[in-house]
């Protein structure tokens, strides 16, 4: 483990609890306590550790999960939404946006054709 970082065993505890609970919240207190760390100790061990915030780690799996659904099912962008633990579509789009840099539908939509 890098010097201030989650032991394995924390890591591999809290992104495993991340990739369980993906379709719902996913507080920093459960995944701290499932690596017996406090909330701040957590917060900072998971940044050294894997090189970005719990929050930022998670939004990004989000979207992943986001996109595996959306080229293995027919769902629509509301129900995938709502399996990857995001409020609604529209939430799934800024984040979408955000991330890939384009809207969950154009990228559907272009994966599917080519």
């Amino acid at each position: 483990p890098r010097k201030g970082g989650l032991a394995p065993w924390q890591l591999r505890r809290a992104l495993a609890f991340v990739h369980e609970h993906l379709s719902g919240p996913v507080p920093v207190e459960a995944l701290a306590g499932v690596t017996r760390l406090s909330s701040g100790h957590f917060r900072r061990a998971f940044k050294v550790s894997v090189g970005e915030t719990p929050h930022n780690f998670l939004t990004r799996q989000r979207v992943r999960h986001a996109q595996r659904l959306m080229l293995t099912t027919d769902d629509t962008l509301s129900q995938i939404a709502c399996a990857c633990g995001l409020t609604d579509q529209a939430h799934l789009t800024r984040l979408f946006r955000k991330l890939i840099g384009e809207t969950p539908l154009a990228w559907r939509r272009a994966c599917r054709s080519g």
